[in-house]
This record gives C-alpha cells, structure tokens and sequence, in this order.
C-alpha cells in the first residue's frame, strides 16, 4: 500500500492533474495521474447483424476515429440514462431496449476513468444535438464489418472494443441457457 506524503492537483476544463509524493517500503517516488467524471459507451444495434458506429475527429490524436456513442454520466444521472441520453444527442437515435455489459477501467495505471458499457436495440427517432466540437458522421455497419475494423486497427476506440467483447461473451452465455 501507497502512503501519500504530498500532494498537489491542478484543475484543467473537465480534467484533475493529481501530482504526489508517494512512500513505498521506506522509500519517497512521485506518482501522477488524471481524474475524469466516470462516462458510459454504448452499441447500437439497428438489427441483429447492423450496428450504427461513429466516425468523428479526435483533436488529441489529430485524425478521424471510428467509434461507439460516448460520453460523460452527468451529476445525479445513472449511467443507463447517461447512454441513453448520450446515444440520443449523438446519433438522433432512441434505444428502445439497453443491455448492461459491465464497465471497464481504460487506464487506470494513469487515470480513475470508469466507463459503463451497453448494448442497445436503436432506431432513429430525431436529429442529433451534439456539441460545438463534435464533429460526427454515423454509419451503419455489419457485425462482420465492425470485427474487421477492429481486426485491422482501424477501430481502435478501446471502450468500444471492451464492450464487443463483453457483448459476444453475453451471448455467449445466452446460447448456454
């Protein structure tokens, strides 16, 4: 166990650097690390073999990413509402039926960021909402396609993977009983 001698934050937008001295069998190390709101991603399916997947850019890596819906899970709001919520201002699409996959931690030797996972029977229902730097364009997609632009790295979005992962294991466990 870590025992904290100092420590300092610095608050940054949606972001809090922690930076500390940390004490270890006598011995004094700095540690940093990110705190983030905890967030949800959520699959989309349209049918059974069709799944509505993002294209949006990602300043932090200067290029255009394939992705599920994201993003944070307001104050008080809970993280099936989040997706829902998120799925809808992202997409115009309303989920009609959502399915808990669990969560994942994407990095936590670097940050406390928790993410929710789901998966979704969707339909359009209304015209996107997004923010001002969201720029997002939707595609509809085969199951098949999707195992091939994570296959080829071009699907790299890391919740997203964890979630169809922890999808095909769902069904996995369906087919069993």
């Amino acid at each position: 166990m870590y025992k904290v001698v100092k420590k300092d934050t610095i608050n940054a937008d949606r972001f809090t650097i922690i930076q500390e001295e940390v004490e270890k069998d006598g011995q004094i190390a700095p540690f940093s690390y990110v705190t983030i709101g905890f967030g949800i991603s959520i699959i989309p399916f349209v049918d059974e073999d069709h799944v509505l997947v993002l294209k949006e850019y990602r300043h932090p890596v200067g290029s255009w990413q394939y992705e599920f819906p994201s993003g944070g899970i307001d104050e008080g709001e809970e993280a099936s509402a989040a997706a829902k919520r998120e799925l809808l201002e992202e997409t115009g699409y309303e989920a009609s039926e959502i399915i808990p996959l669990g969560f994942t931690y994407p990095s936590f030797g670097s940050t406390n960021e928790k993410i929710t996972l789901f998966a979704a029977k969707a339909s359009k229902a209304a015209a996107p909402q997004r923010e001002i730097l969201e720029e997002i364009k939707g595609e509809i997609i085969s199951t098949d396609q999707l195992e091939d632009l994570i296959a080829s790295g071009q699907f790299a979005h890391g919740a997203g993977e964890v979630a169809w992962l922890k999808w095909l294991l769902y069904q996995k466990r369906q087919e069993q009983h």
